[in-house]
Parts: C-alpha cells; sequence; structure tokens
C-alpha cells in the first residue's frame, strides 16, 4: 500500500483534499447563489464523464452505458426522492439547501473509484482490459452521475416553484 502511495502523483493528493473539503461543506445548511449551486452538479457530471474517458475513450459501448446510468438513477432520484427542503428565493437568487452526507459519499465513490481504476491499471491487472469490467466500470460512472443530475433537476423544480 505505501508503494502505490508513493508512486501517486502529488496532485491526487491535493484533488482528493479538495475534493473531501468540498464534500464536508455539502453536510452543512446553506444559502447558495443560484449559477454555484449548479456547479457541484455540472463539475462532478464532467468528472464522471472524464473518468470513462479516460479510462477507455469515447466509445459508443461506455458513453451509452454511462449515460443509462446517469438517466436511470436521475430519474430514481427525481421520482422518489425529490428534497422539497430545498427552497429557492428568487428575491435574493439564491438557494437554501440543507446539509446532506450523501454528496461527500458519492464525491469519494467516484474518486475512489478512478484511483483504484488507475491502480489497477498500473499494476497491470487483467480485469481492466476486458469488455465487461469496462461496462461495469462505465455504468457506475454513470450512476454517480446521477445523483448530481437529480439534484440539479431537484434545483430546476424548486426554482419553478418559486
Amino acid at each position: 500500500m505505501l508503494q502505490i502511495l508513493s508512486h501517486t502523483p502529488p496532485w491526487v493528493f491535493v484533488l482528493f483534499a479538495g475534493l473531501l473539503a468540498f464534500g464536508f461543506m455539502q453536510a452543512r445548511n446553506r444559502n447558495v447563489n443560484k449559477i454555484s449551486a449548479y456547479l457541484l452538479p455540472i463539475g462532478m457530471v464532467a468528472l464522471s464523464l472524464a473518468g470513462v474517458q479516460s479510462s477507455f475513450g469515447l466509445k459508443l459501448v461506455p458513453v451509452a452505458l454511462w449515460a443509462t446510468g446517469l438517466a436511470l438513477v436521475t430519474f430514481i432520484g427525481y421520482t422518489f426522492f425529490r428534497d422539497t427542503r430545498v427552497v429557492f428565493d428568487p428575491n435574493r437568487n439564491a438557494f437554501y439547501i440543507p446539509g446532506s452526507w450523501y454528496p461527500l459519499v458519492v464525491i469519494m465513490a467516484i474518486f475512489f473509484t478512478k484511483y483504484a481504476f488507475a491502480v489497477m491499471r498500473a499494476l497491470k491487472i487483467d480485469a481492466t482490459s476486458s469488455p465487461a469490467f469496462a461496462m461495469a466500470l462505465s455504468l457506475a460512472y454513470g450512476c454517480f452521475s446521477g445523483y448530481f443530475a437529480y439534484r440539479a433537476a431537484n434545483l430546476v423544480a424548486q426554482t419553478k416553484k418559486a
């Protein structure tokens, strides 16, 4: 384990610390400017798609599975787990967003999934080149993205209510 960590580029630790701090910020109640509220979902969806691209390239099957996971979790989240505690104030152009530990969990899941894959690839583990592995990982990245897309859809719905 120490050898793996010692060969990890320093920027990965900086990224980890930044994502961890950002995830902890999500755990407290806060008022967030409308534009800023959309940055986390957009950024995490982009990071997830970048994981697919860097792992397998922008090929049809991995991207389609990523999109399937994204659409499925977005639909399930928005349909069954909409957070009605989120409130949009049009006068301030800001959202009140209650704290939650879920964003931290999903952010860390994306990070550690991408990190574990990079380690497996560096160790030349055969499973990383199998089509089934690529399919499963692409679907997982899409599901992670779906969580943040569902949160963004929830923000849009609360904006329309106001």
